[in-house]
Formats: C-alpha cells, structure tokens, sequence
C-alpha cells in the first residue's frame, strides 16, 4: 500500500458516512447513513491521521462534509505511526481512526457499551466496502487508537473505537 490522494481518501469517508436523512428538529441529530447505527445515532467520528508532509489530525464532519484540522500533540500521534509501521512494516497509508461518545448512546439506552461496539464494527465494514469500491486498499490494524485520543488529550470524553490504514494498493508483477 502507498499513499492516496488525500481527496480519495475523503471521497470514500464520505460515501460510507455522509448522512442520507438527517431528523429534523431532534436535539440528539439522528441521521440515515450507510452504516447502521442504535437508534440511528452514530455515535462514531472520523479521524485521519496523516503523515505526508507534517504530521497531523483531521476530523470529517460528515453532516458539512468538511475537514477540520485538529491540535495535537505531535509525539503522541509519532506514536501511532510506530504502531502502524510494526503492524504493516511495508504499508504507508493515511489512518482511519473511529473515535466514538459512548455518553451519546447512553442517552437513550442502558447497558450501551454492546450497542457502541456493533456501531463501530458495522462502521469499519462500511469503510471497507467503500474503500473497495473506490479501488482503494483497507486494512484494519486490530488497534483501538488510544494514541490519537491521548494526542487530542480527549482521554475522558472520547473513546477509541478502531484504526485501518487506507491508500492505492501495490501492484505485484
């Protein structure tokens, strides 16, 4: 794997998050969208960390369908690109973090932290699929990324839910 375009990454986030139908007048914001989600919430944010260039942290928010650059501490997010070059030593690709509010889901329902889980699975899926079909590699490291929650110094708020590294496939001969 090697680097894609940053606007190819996003075009996949988009299609698998982008909302379909969004619940007018609902303080919760509940939404439609690809994946499914408890109680249409989706409770689940993408971070792509990205090393080309300087390091950095960029938020989708899928309902303005807009990048935004995040503060962070930049030792923490080195610290997730080690776990990535360990895990995929050949693989350089920008990576996928699901960072989730599981307090948004407990808003509704008690014993929540089952329903979290199959959101982000349900979540990576989705990613994957739409990463396939822009003819883009996807691979899910089997990581959390606590690193990208202590680099946004998020740790209370937000919890970690999932990494992939995403970039153009290498083309064997």
């Amino acid at each position: 794997m090697t680097y894609a375009p940053l606007r190819e990454i996003v075009n996949v986030v988009a299609f698998a998050t982008r909302p379909r139908f969004v619940l007018a007048d609902d303080a919760l914001t509940r939404t439609r969208r690809p994946a499914p989600s408890a109680g249409a919430l989706h409770p689940i944010d993408i971070v792509l960390a990205d090393w080309r260039g300087v390091p950095r942290l960029m938020r989708y928010d899928s309902l303005s369908h807009q990048l935004e650059l995040l503060i962070c501490t930049k030792s923490h997010l080195g610290e997730l690109g080690r776990v990535a070059d360990e895990i995929l030593p050949q693989a350089h690709g920008t990576a996928i973090v699901l960072l989730g509010d599981v307090a948004r889901v407990a808003a509704i329902y008690e014993n929540c932290d089952t329903l979290f889980w199959r959101d982000a699975g349900a979540l990576l899926q989705t990613l994957f699929l739409a990463a396939t079909a822009c003819r883009l590699a996807f691979c899910p490291l089997g990581i959390l990324g606590h690193e990208v929650v202590r680099a946004l110094g998020l740790v209370q708020r937000l919890t970690p839910a999932g990494v992939a590294l995403i970039g153009r496939p290498l083309i064997a001969d």
